[in-house]
């Protein structure tokens, strides 16, 4: 019963924020969003606040420290969460100017919004 729940919640929370074609849009320009990202850290246009957080937050990831996971849910998407705080926090950093030419540069154009 209690994965049933956990898996109602998922399906809950992809709802909120634009279901399955949100979900499969992000899929498909991942390559282009990692990208981005890494063309934003090699910037020096882009402060160096934004970089460290997101440099930050990959290396937590990537670290064998973690919330417990008897947490439900936020122990097993604590990661995700905040790779995904720090993405957005990195992005609110670049100017605007900036953020659009590298958008441009590797083919997101208008489609790739940082609200």
């Amino acid at each position: 019963m209690n994965l049933f729940k956990q898996l109602l919640r998922v399906l809950t929370m992809t709802r909120r924020v634009g279901g399955w074609k949100a979900a499969t849009s992000l899929i498909q320009n991942l390559p282009k969003q990692l990208q981005l990202f890494r063309r934003l850290l090699s910037d020096p246009r882009v402060p160096v606040v934004g970089k460290v957080v997101l440099v930050g937050a990959v290396l937590f990831a990537v670290s064998p420290l973690n919330l417990p996971q008897y947490i439900p849910i936020i122990g097993q998407l604590d990661d995700i969460g905040i790779a995904l705080l720090a993405g957005n926090f990195f992005l609110k950093q670049v100017p605007a100017e900036v953020l659009a030419e590298h958008r441009y540069a590797v083919g997101l154009g208008e489609s790739f919004e940082t609200a």
